[in-house]
């Protein structure tokens, strides 16, 4: 047995639990109702159990060291406490405020899990605003009851809970600027707030968050204020890295070129051979255009039906399902960029078919990261290949993947139109 089956085993076998949680949480979608009174309690017991208890239980009471990318962003955020200029004198894939935002909470408890926790509480915070995005003012009570099940339905499913618990990461972040800039627009109806809160999401998360930024210009309906917050944030921002990196702060991109798994390209491999270029960045052209194509496409027709609200989360779900298909260098962990906005915007609990996709969708994103990291991140050449079981196995776990996130994609062209 290979050395990194304990761990595909134990994160499956979380996988499966949860699931089953999911499923009793179902059943009872009918039976037990919950008086508005009580949500906001609910929502702190839900997220008191499947956060902070797990918590303390895995990193206090067990003491486990923190795994996957924190040990990295606390290497980072030790160096940004000294006050030092990032890109310059210490280096981040992030965004040039990731490092000074992650080295607050080691003024508390200098520690790794000390980074953990703060991602834990920015999830919590993202999750509550994300239900405020949904409750709307027709049919509160019956509605607002339906939405205290999806937030409980977040919090049990594997992918939030192994990557926010388990994992540590941080894509969570993209998406807390992105509802905090629909509960802007809500109340003030200008798409200035939407580049300026766009923009300090750009200078705070990573680099990918462009792909949103870009179409979402073909979704506003007065591009100039939209633009010109972009440029109160962005332009600033510019001069003062380029002041004191130079062109050190466009590190970042460069990790576009890393072929990583799953996405169309990895699958067709195998089949294909050489004929798909791994590495090269002419791929990352192909991926990069059509992502812009498809999410400006998807911009442009919500803004002429006047529909800002739903536009901006379908083009949100949409450009990152869509990149993880077509883009060489994504990986199965940019599933937590748009699982939340996915369960509060199209997923419903009077469709079981809706509910087992979503849990096949969580039960793969778990299980395959560890395998491919395991085996030594493998890109297969030839089906000569799959002659190893666990290579076999890995690699229809892309496959159901990608066919998941194409289910997704297309979930959206029959969902209703939801009050802002």
């Amino acid at each position: 047995m290979p050395d990194f089956a304990p761990l595909v085993f134990q994160k499956a076998a979380v996988a499966l639990g949860l699931s089953m949680l999911v499923l009793l949480l179902w059943q009872t979608r009918k039976t037990v109702r919950i008086a508005p009174s009580y949500h906001t309690t609910l929502f702190l017991l839900s997220f008191l159990c499947f956060r902070i208890i797990p918590f303390i239980l895995v990193y206090v009471i067990l003491d486990y060291d923190t795994r996957s990318d924190v040990p990295m962003f606390y290497d980072s955020a030790v160096e940004a406490l000294k006050l030092k200029v990032v890109y310059r004198e210490f280096d981040t894939a992030y965004s040039p405020l990731f490092p000074y935002l992650t080295a607050l909470p080691l003024m508390v408890w200098n520690s790794p899990k000390a980074i953990l926790l703060l991602l834990m509480l920015t999830e919590g915070v993202t999750l509550w605003l994300t239900y405020k995005l949904y409750l709307p003012s027709v049919d509160r009570l019956r509605y607002s009851d339906d939405l205290l099940r999806k937030i409980m339905l977040y919090l049990m499913l594997p992918i939030p809970f192994v990557l926010s618990v388990l994992g540590g990461q941080e894509d969570i972040l993209m998406w807390l600027f992105g509802a905090w800039a629909l509960l802007i627009w809500r109340r003030k109806r200008d798409d200035l707030w939407i580049g300026i809160v766009l923009g300090l999401g750009m200078v705070v998360t990573k680099a990918i968050l462009v792909l949103t930024l870009i179409p979402v210009f073909f979704l506003v309906q007065n591009r100039f204020r939209y633009v010109l917050g972009l440029i109160i944030v962005g332009l600033p921002s510019l001069v003062i890295m380029y002041a004191l990196a130079g062109l050190e702060f466009l590190e970042p991109i460069q990790q576009a070129n890393d072929p990583r798994t799953p996405n169309l390209w990895t699958i067709l491999r195998p089949a294909l051979g050489d004929i798909v270029p791994l590495g090269r960045k002419s791929l990352n052209w192909v991926g990069l255009v059509s992502i812009l194509g498809l999410a400006s496409f998807v911009g442009y027709a919500y803004r002429r039906q006047g529909r800002f609200f739903d536009g901006f989360i379908v083009l949100w779900i949409v450009t990152y399902a869509f990149m993880m298909i077509v883009q060489q260098s994504s990986l199965a962990n940019y599933a937590y960029i748009f699982i939340m906005p996915l369960v509060f915007a199209a997923i419903s609990f009077d469709k079981k078919s809706h509910l087992l996709l979503l849990l096949a969708f969580n039960f793969t994103i778990v299980v395959q990261p560890p395998i491919w990291w395991g085996m030594d991140m493998p890109l297969f050449t030839s089906l000569a290949d799959f002659a190893n079981g666990w290579a076999l196995t890995e690699y229809l776990l892309e496959i159901i993947i990608v066919g998941c996130l194409l289910y997704i994609i297309n979930l959206f062209r029959t969902l209703p139109k939801v009050s802002p």
